[in-house]
């Protein structure tokens, strides 16, 4: 054997070839890069869409100049309030103080404490009258922001409805209005800029409010003057609501804010058990939380078509395989612009996000919205009715009545063909007034209410002596 041979048998290269070192070798490279080759796998299931909106733009425009924003001037007034504020008593008292329910102990805690925090309340309604509200700019939202605060304002609107009823008792419906016109107004603030927390509070806000309207209507005695005043302002306040795309925008924004908290597993839990410093490595090599900002991406263009229409324009949303709800379906003749994915696409893909299937369902919120927009609609025509009932002595017969032209009549989106509100007098001072509600199915009108969980959604309308 030459001693060539010899010296390339004893190389370092000869040796490292070797099969009882380069298998294991190999198969340690095979193991690192694993989870890479994984995680580029899961991401090739779904294209990057890009930004689905000028994003810049949205945040120069919904960004709050600190001059116009009631944040501070909210949190001003909850400073003012003494002692702790009653949460069990205002909550009950709210309620059941416009019913007329005989008060008791806890009723009397809750209109001593309303009573002796006037100066606060005062404030809060000087507050209510600013332009924008806004807890955490667009640039800075994520899943945390707005939880400060949202405590506190959902107790003042509740002391906002007790102050109203103390305003009704002593016969001064005119302050009983203004009242009233607060949380409207608070309401909207609050919708504002919002992510998901903040705009439920909102939502409930407007529908505590509009309970509380419906009483005050049966009951008040201001003049026809002042109720077209009141009116006005209604719908003036209406006009502050943002439209549905908005915060379907801004919950995009709180995903690219939300990238440090979503990888802690902080929002919501997906594996309890797993500790902040493994579940970051988890995601990664899922593909998260790039999957989740695509899916969202895709999602959010499908809605941008359709969210804001009426729901009895707006095509059937698609259902995924989970039983979820992504997009919309594309409309029988319209086509797909190229850089979208199918609904099928999608939630054949969706399967491999678990952050997407924690974050993103639209019927929920949809359906939100709707009930909200309804209820503002029933409102605004039962002032409608009464401003009638005030200039003629009874309610209207029909709606020919009240209305110049059938093309003025009350819009039901919840009705499938776009028809309009149901109408019934029943005396003179006695009428129901009715949307057919979520499930598109008219009942008649029987048992109204302002929940969402009634057959029918409307108002039963008997005016006091």
């Amino acid at each position: 054997m030459s001693e060539e041979i010899k010296s390339k048998r004893k190389s370092g290269w000869h040796r490292l070839l070797h099969p009882k070192f380069a298998v294991p070798v190999v198969l340690l490279l095979v193991l690192i890069a694993a989870p890479f080759l994984y995680r580029s796998y899961r991401l090739s299931l779904i294209s990057d869409p890009g930004e689905p909106f000028d994003v810049e733009a949205f945040i120069a425009e919904h960004t709050v100049p600190d001059e116009e924003n009631a944040l501070v001037p909210f949190r001003n007034a909850i400073s003012l309030l003494k002692g702790t504020i009653p949460a069990q008593e205002i909550s009950d008292t709210s309620d059941s103080l416009w019913k007329g329910t005989p008060t008791d102990k806890n009723t009397q805690i809750a209109l001593d404490y309303v009573k002796d925090n006037e100066l606060a309340l005062q404030n809060w309604e000087k507050a209510s009258h600013m332009a924008y509200l806004a807890e955490e700019q667009p640039s800075k939202i994520n899943f945390l922001s707005f939880r400060e605060s949202i405590f506190d304002t959902k107790y003042m609107a509740r002391m906002v409805v007790i102050r109203a009823w103390i305003a009704a008792e002593n016969g001064n419906d005119t302050e009983a209005a203004e009242w009233i016109l607060c949380n409207r107004r608070t309401s909207r603030l609050v919708e504002l800029n919002s992510n998901a927390n903040s705009r439920i509070v909102g939502y409930l806000i407007n529908y505590w409010t509009n309970k509380l309207m419906v009483k005050w209507l049966a009951q008040q005695k201001v003049s026809q003057v002042n109720l077209e005043q009141f009116l006005c302002d209604v719908k003036s306040i209406h006009e502050m609501v943002p439209p549905i795309s908005d915060y379907f925008k801004m919950q995009y924004l709180i995903q690219l804010n939300s990238e440090k908290l979503l990888l802690e597993n902080r929002n919501p839990p997906l594996a309890p058990t797993l500790s902040s410093s493994i579940m970051p490595w988890k995601l990664y090599f899922q593909g998260e939380p790039e999957l989740l900002y695509r899916f969202y991406g895709h999602c959010i263009v499908n809605n941008l078509r359709f969210i804001d229409k009426p729901k009895f324009q707006r095509p059937k949303i698609s259902f995924s395989k989970s039983g979820r709800q992504y997009v919309f379906e594309t409309p029988v003749g319209s086509s797909l612009p190229p850089s979208q994915l199918t609904p099928a696409q999608i939630e054949d893909a969706s399967q491999f996000s678990p952050l997407f299937n924690a974050h993103y369902d639209i019927e929920s919120i949809l359906n939100t919205f709707d009930l909200e927009l309804m209820s503002h609609r029933l409102i605004e025509t039962a002032i409608q009715l009464e401003i009638y009932r005030k200039a003629n002595g009874e309610f209207p017969a029909k709606f020919d009545n009240l209305f110049d032209s059938p093309n003025e009549f009350p819009i039901d989106n919840f009705e499938s063909t776009g028809a309009s509100l149901k109408y019934v007098k029943e005396g003179s001072g006695h009428y129901r007034l009715w949307s057919v509600g979520q499930d598109g199915i008219d009942s008649g009108g029987v048992e109204l209410s302002l929940s969402s969980e009634t057959a029918d959604f409307g108002i039963e309308m008997i005016r006091k002596p």
